[in-house]
């Protein structure tokens, strides 16, 4: 029977950390009821299904035809998107196709995949040598998106998954994401990133994140300590690809008794070490 850390995005306001006897995780159901759909937002996916197999894109009256729309809904739905950038239309046909910020999306997903497939086996290595759980993570809209995650093969078990999210300014992998980015791109992002208190621990003024980033730059490793969940610790290093851009950072994750202050160096190093492994295998010729 395994420990399971509470360790889920709505703990974080609560500020509660406990341990339970789960045999297994939750998970979702694979079905949806059909009577849990949302007409209108199928409708609007329906519509990008549909756009997605005419390259040569389609007039609202198509689509009005296609689907069995109202003629009026069709064309509200289409103003929707096209206001979103979901959708583009030509001026001189008239055609509707899909827009560039869907593709981007697919685009994302697919370096994401890159990233978590080449270095996987390495993310494998490090948590077996530190015995620690281990997480690759992206920066996605303001905070740090896991894409990767092993678990450690101890008792204590966390609960995260590929694609939990969290504060930039309260997670390992986030404060490694902004240590190492440009200092113009850093301070515009600095300028609107929300410091919200998690708990008592938190760095919420500006100046001194500032001054931590610097830190960190200079070691070439993050971390914090019940900065976003209490008893939570997490240790991180960037990740480059080809040109130095950060494109992700490694941590490993563990209770504050199993990352204390003392091993905070060595964990530090070692997590380093593994980053610059990765970096490698993605092109960067800049890791130290």
């Amino acid at each position: 029977m395994q420990f399971h850390k509470l360790f889920s995005y709505d703990t974080l306001n609560k500020s509660t950390v406990g341990y339970t006897t789960q045999t297994e995780e939750e998970s979702m159901p694979k079905t949806v009821k059909k009577q849990y759909l949302v007409p209108a937002i199928k409708r609007c996916f329906d519509l990008i299904d549909l756009l997605a197999e005419k390259d040569k894109g389609l007039t609202v009256t198509e689509i009005h035809r296609a689907l069995r729309l109202p003629l009026s809904s069709a064309a509200a739905i289409l103003h929707t998107l096209q206001a979103l950038d979901y959708i583009e239309k030509d001026r001189a046909s008239s055609r509707y196709t899909l827009g560039a910020k869907i593709y981007s999306y697919s685009q994302r997903r697919t370096e994401q995949q890159d990233i978590a497939g080449r270095c996987h086996t390495l993310l494998e290595q490090l948590v077996a040598e530190c015995g620690l759980t281990g997480h690759i993570a992206v920066m996605r809209e303001g905070e740090s998106m896991y894409i990767d995650r092993v678990p450690s093969s101890g008792l204590i078990q966390f609960s995260s998954y590929v694609g939990m999210r969290w504060p930039l300014h309260a997670s390992g992998v986030g404060k490694a994401l902004l240590a190492f980015l440009p200092e113009e791109e850093l301070a515009q992002i600095l300028k609107y990133l929300p410091l919200s208190k998690m708990t008592q621990y938190t760095v919420t003024v500006r100046q001194h994140l500032e001054k931590q980033l610097r830190d960190f730059r200079r070691l070439g490793y993050a971390w914090e300590i019940s900065e976003g969940e209490p008893g939570v610790a997490c240790v991180a290093a960037p990740i480059f690809g080809d040109g130095g851009a950060t494109l992700a950072a490694v941590s490993v994750t563990g209770t504050t008794h199993q990352i204390c202050d003392d091993r905070i160096s060595a964990l530090g190093l070692l997590v380093k070490k593994f980053a610059n492994s990765m970096s490698a295998r993605l092109g960067s010729t800049t890791a130290e």
